[in-house]
């Protein structure tokens, strides 16, 4: 397969997933949004060489924080909900023992590109720009479309 084929084959599994988690969680069916979880765990650290790790696996319901990685000093929120009330939600909640992390929120079913130009409450010990720090599954299509054929 040629770079291009291997993109597209991407590209459809992720809109795929987008739209089955955006469908189902209408219906209240929310199975493939906690598996996501774990998807976007291994996609992640495929991406980026980040040693994201299931919190929730650690710690049922974790507030705000569904995977974390130490040594880069990262907290992720997965969530299907792309609102500015969802991310301050996250960032409200008593993440003191993530001081000095950086706070990444991954947009899993909707396009969050109007949410990088906003301006959040944010507690002072968590680094989080939202313009580099909110991901959608376009934005990953991007830093997947950059890659050359053998990383992919």
């Amino acid at each position: 397969m040629n770079r291009q084929t291997y993109y597209n084959v991407i590209e459809e599994k992720l809109s795929q997933l987008s739209f089955r988690i955006k469908i189902r969680g209408g219906l209240n069916i929310l199975d493939l949004n906690l598996h996501s979880e774990n998807f976007y765990l291994h996609l992640l650290n495929l991406l980026f060489g980040w040693k994201l790790q299931n919190l929730n696996a650690e710690q049922k319901n974790a507030a705000g924080v569904d995977l974390f990685d130490t040594t880069n000093k990262l907290i992720v929120q997965v969530s299907s909900t792309a609102t500015k009330q969802k991310i301050e939600s996250a960032l409200s909640k008593d993440l003191s023992k993530y001081k000095g992390y950086t706070f990444k929120f991954i947009s899993i079913s909707k396009d969050a590109t109007t949410l990088k130009a906003r301006k959040f409450s944010n507690p002072p010990h968590l680094k989080f720009l939202p313009d580099t720090d909110i991901l959608d599954v376009s934005s990953l299509l991007g830093f997947i479309g950059a890659m050359n054929i053998d990383q992919l």
